[in-house]
């Protein structure tokens, strides 16, 4: 605080010096002096002379109001320039603390914004889980209801749909959608439609345009074809080679087969019905698979990993890619859009041999959850499986129903290949539940 002296406290006109002298006392306004009537100055005079100056509060002055004098604060006089009101008035935030307030809050955002993304994450992998809980629960009622389960790919074979139809139609009544699997099933004879619908890539059928929130991940995109996409594939096992006419399962699901859960000797807890898959962004793996590769991957699947871009996340751009991708609808059931076998890793390159879609090959699953994906097991329960899961050895040929006809047969693609079959015979130590 700084004080000075005023020099704004002068005499007004009208008033004494009695006045000035009985308002304000002598030391506190040493602008109006008492002239000494006996020749000799006041006591109070003869101390100011020894007293170092006074200062006065910057806030404090002396004005006039009603013709006389007072003593009290008043804002809108200033004694000086550089006062204790005048630096209030001028008072606000300097650059750097602004620049320090951005800092911390940058820094704030830095720290909370990984956690929001993985809390955001983690809800949308468990509303995933939800919708295979769910897809499972329908396979269970369809077996209940049918005492077999439904075949990963079938239809009425010619004109009509071509035997394309994923097993995932004959689900419809057990996920609350009776009415549209009625509509189906019942066709339009005067409308040139035959019982069991048309082919899957048909965008004209109506049915085929009814979106299946049940089958689609949270996690994943979706691109704007024209068809209703799935996330969720069935699981045929180890094989690679006449998957779409396979004598006998390997895994839970084939094309043209209908199960029983009494066929699965491995357990149900340990063997996979469904997986996730993918679709299609651009060349990302998860959602797209190369197509018309030569039969060599049969035998060495690990040369489906050649395929891949150096950032092993998308596929080269040399490589033909299929022109629908993974899952781009839920009502066809070939193995490209709609299979999964266990014999590469989650998330690794997927690969059709001799053609685009119902045909042999390498079908990994995939999503675009951070490192691993979601599979739903025969018993009902689903839990997740990282991409870095033992998967044996990627150049061992893939058995055939000949290899498996008439024994159990290990998977030699390690505990990824033994989940993927039904008798394999293999011992699971790892805790996976």
């Amino acid at each position: 605080m700084v004080w000075k002296r005023s020099t704004a406290c002068t005499r007004p006109e009208g008033i004494t010096q009695a006045d000035v002298s009985s308002r304000l006392p002598m030391d506190r306004c040493s602008s109006f002096p008492k002239k000494s009537t006996s020749g000799t100055q006041p006591k109070h005079h003869r101390r100011l002379k020894t007293m170092p100056p006074m200062h006065w509060p910057a806030h404090t002055v002396c004005g006039v109001r009603s013709g006389r004098l007072t003593g009290e604060r008043r804002s809108t006089v200033t004694i000086s320039g550089n006062s204790r009101a005048a630096r209030a008035i001028r008072r606000g935030y300097s650059l750097r603390i602004l620049l320090v307030v951005i800092a911390i809050i940058a820094a704030v955002l830095a720290i909370l914004l990984p956690a929001v993304q993985r809390a955001r994450e983690d809800a949308r992998r468990m509303q995933c889980m939800g919708h295979l809980k769910g897809l499972i629960l329908a396979v269970h009622n369809f077996h209940d209801m049918f005492g077999q389960l439904p075949s990963a790919m079938g239809g009425t074979v010619g004109v009509a749909n071509q035997g394309r139809l994923s097993g995932l139609v004959d689900l419809l009544p057990m996920n609350e959608q009776s009415a549209l699997y009625e509509v189906i099933q019942r066709g339009n004879v005067t409308g040139g439609i035959s019982p069991g619908g048309v082919v899957p890539w048909d965008k004209t059928y109506p049915p085929w345009q009814v979106r299946q929130e049940l089958l689609e991940c949270p996690t994943a995109d979706y691109p704007h074809n024209g068809f209703q996409p799935t996330n969720y594939a069935f699981c045929i096992g180890d094989v690679a080679a006449d998957i779409h006419q396979l004598p006998k399962l390997r895994g839970a699901f084939a094309p043209g087969l209908n199960g029983r859960f009494k066929e699965i000797t491995d357990g149900l807890s340990n063997t996979i019905a469904f997986a996730e898959i993918g679709t299609a962004q651009q060349r990302a793996v998860p959602g797209q698979y190369v197509v018309d590769l030569p039969d060599n991957i049969l035998t060495d699947p690990a040369i489906a990993l050649r395929t891949l871009h150096s950032n092993q996340r998308d596929y080269r751009s040399d490589t033909a890619l299929s022109q629908r991708g993974r899952g781009y609808h839920w009502a066809d059931g070939a193995a490209g859009p709609g299979l999964v076998n266990t014999i590469l890793p989650p998330n690794s390159p997927s690969c059709a041999v001799g053609g685009k879609e119902a045909v042999d090959g390498i079908y990994s699953a995939g999503s675009y959850h951070p490192a691993g994906l979601n599979v739903a097991f025969c018993d009902g329960s689903v839990m997740r499986i990282t991409s870095d899961v033992d998967c044996g050895d990627s150049t061992a040929t893939p058995p055939t129903a000949q290899d498996y006809a008439d024994q159990k047969l290990a998977s030699p693609f390690g505990i990824w290949g033994a989940l993927g079959s039904i008798n394999g015979g293999e011992e699971i130590f790892e805790d996976l539940h």
